[in-house]
């Protein structure tokens, strides 16, 4: 195990394509994708937050459901799309120094994270994907180097593996589904549970969406062909998983079949806390036309003043993430107290909050290029920094935001 983790730490660079040194649109448009994702996760989290008491009409209900992990795939494979942009200076270089330098500022990076999402992991269990992003960050940072072929390869082992997971580990041992919290990471085995298969957001399959992510970010996205092409790989990864999820559905559900096929309708569902195939190509594909449509309307509208805000959203995204779990909570609490009965909330506090963010956001990048967090995080990672990180690298890492 650990031999093989060197050697995929270490291996040469192959079959990597060279970048544009400053393809504008296409940062961007990932910016626009990355407000997109925001917007989604806003209204899954508020629903979350609100619990089981809500009185939500049925087609709310409906959308966020349909929402519900979709917003999340897009935030992940952008994760992957930003370990890319910020190594693409150590793509082609045999540089083995440069490279681990990369990695350990990578790694820093990922301990921030870390630290941040178990603060938002106490106040919402259920909410916080930022504890899982800081493992995706520092697996990916492992990968930095790997070819093409090779991600894509083992991205879909991953997500192939996840029946496996399904089958020989409790799933829902430690689970209480009157909150859908896992509760059981009281021990060093239900700490790497947690984070590798029976947290929300486990690492197999989801560090599968983060390969994915870094696939996009090796490609020049300024090609329109290229955007056309990801567009349509995604509606057909929709259309083909939610295609077989309703037959397979259909078919077994049949009163024909006996238990042992019974058993096997699980893994036609398409649901958040399974994450199997086919969920999880179904979000990758609304990830590959959320940002195909992002790059494509912030190619065509990158000077109009409606999309500027949503852009400048999009580059402050950890503040943003973790002050809505913050004020959520908060104002959650206060109505609680106050038995006020909150109709529509998911909607109207989505609706609110993302306008306040949008405004926020508009007028803090005018005056700051990162946001609160972003700011804070981008000390943590030059404090007593190694004097070999040349000042120009951290430099260019401000356009190229993993989350931040």
């Amino acid at each position: 195990m650990g031999s093989a983790s060197l050697k995929i730490c270490s291996a040469n660079p192959v079959d990597l394509q060279a970048q544009s040194l400053s393809p504008n649109n296409r940062i961007v448009g990932y910016d626009l994708a990355r407000a997109v994702a925001l917007l989604g996760m806003l209204l899954v989290n508020f629903s979350v937050l609100l619990g089981s008491g809500s009185s939500d009409p049925i087609w709310l209900d409906y959308l966020i459901e349909m929402i519900q992990g979709r917003a999340a795939a897009t935030f992940v494979v952008l994760a992957g799309v930003g370990l890319s942009l910020l190594s693409k200076s150590v793509y082609l270089s045999e540089d083995k120094a440069a490279i681990n330098v990369k990695r350990l500022t990578l790694f820093k990076r990922s301990l921030f994270l870390l630290v941040i999402g178990l603060f938002n992991f106490v106040l919402s269990p259920i909410s916080d994907i930022l504890h899982f992003y800081a493992v995706y960050i520092a697996i990916g940072a492992c990968l930095l180097t790997l070819p093409n072929r090779s991600l894509v390869s083992l991205a879909l082992v991953t997500i192939a593996s996840r029946p496996l997971v399904l089958t020989g580990f409790d799933f829902v041992k430690n689970w209480d589904f009157n909150t859908v919290a896992n509760t059981g990471i009281g021990n060093i085995l239900g700490i790497v549970g947690h984070f590798l298969f029976n947290g929300c957001f486990p690492v197999i399959p989801w560090m599968a969406l983060v390969m994915m992510g870094m696939w996009i970010g090796r490609r020049e996205l300024s090609d329109r062909a290229l955007r056309k092409k990801l567009l349509l790989t995604g509606i057909g990864a929709i259309t083909i998983a939610e295609s077989l999820s309703k037959v397979g559905m259909y078919l077994l559900s049949s009163a024909q079949h006996g238990r042992v096929l019974e058993k096997l309708l699980p893994l036609f569902q398409i649901v958040l806390w399974d994450s199997i195939p086919l969920f999880m190509i179904s979000s990758m594909g609304t990830a590959l036309i959320v940002i195909s449509l992002s790059t494509i309307l912030a190619d065509k509208y990158s000077n109009a003043r409606w999309i500027r805000p949503h852009i400048a959203a999009g580059q402050v995204t950890l503040s943003l993430y973790v002050a809505h779990i913050i004020v959520g909570t908060l104002f959650l609490k206060v109505i609680e107290m106050l038995e006020v009965e909150l109709f529509f909330f998911p909607l109207w506090g989505t609706i609110v909050f993302y306008t306040s963010g949008l405004v926020f956001s508009y007028y803090w990048t005018k005056r700051f290029q990162r946001g609160p967090l972003e700011l804070l995080m981008r000390r943590f990672l030059v404090f007593r920094g190694p004097s070999k990180i040349p000042s120009q690298d951290l430099t260019k890492e401000k356009d190229v935001p993993i989350l931040a």
